[in-house]
Order: structure tokens, then C-alpha cells, then sequence
């Protein structure tokens, strides 16, 4: 969606909107995925990858440590991640939501 662009919405109801909502937060996180290409699962990755995977900031990083969605591993004084962990909490994040039926 362009920035500024209006989206009205008539008829349609709150199950379709969340259903519609849901395929494009699907479709971009599958974007983001590709962009980061199909690296290893098991790659230790950095809290400035997972900031650039997500296009937020380290402080959210941060947060989502201390909310224990992400697991951080300490090597030495280092705070790594796991790629596919990091993948499948947020993940898992969106399916704790439940359906929108």
C-alpha cells in the first residue's frame, strides 16, 4: 500500500478484513524470508540481523528477548540467535492469536 493511499472498506465483514490482513502479513513475511535468502536453519545469527530481518530496531529486539519471544544464546560477551528459532517464534507469535473466526 502506498503511503497516503485511503482503503475503504464496505461490505465486507470484520472475518474478511482480519483474513485479508492475515494473507498479506503472510505474503510480506515470505518477502522478508526470501530477501534474507534460504540460509541455514541452525545459523547463529546477530541482534542486528534480526533487527534488519524484521525492520526494527534493536531496542524491539531487546523487548522481544525480555517477553521471551526470541532466545538469545551468550557466546563470550555476544548475543547470538538462532535463524530458524528467530523464524518460528515469530511465527509462532501469530498463531498464539488465534483464528479470527
Amino acid at each position: 500500500m502506498i503511503k497516503g493511499q485511503i482503503l475503504q472498506v464496505e461490505q465486507m465483514s470484520s472475518n474478511t478484513l482480519l483474513n485479508e490482513v492475515e494473507r498479506l502479513l503472510d505474503k510480506k513475511l515470505a518477502a522478508i524470508f526470501d530477501v534474507q535468502g534460504t540460509n541455514e536453519p541452525d545459523e547463529f545469527i546477530t541482534r542486528q540481523d534480526v533487527a534488519d530481518m524484521f525492520k526494527i530496531t534493536l531496542p524491539t529486539v531487546h523487548a522481544w528477548m525480555n517477553a521471551g519471544i526470541l532466545k538469545p544464546y551468550k557466546i563470550a560477551n555476544k548475543t547470538r540467535f538462532i535463524r530458524g528459532e528467530v523464524i518460528a517464534a515469530v511465527t509462532s507469535v501469530k498463531k498464539k492469536g488465534g483464528s479470527h473466526e
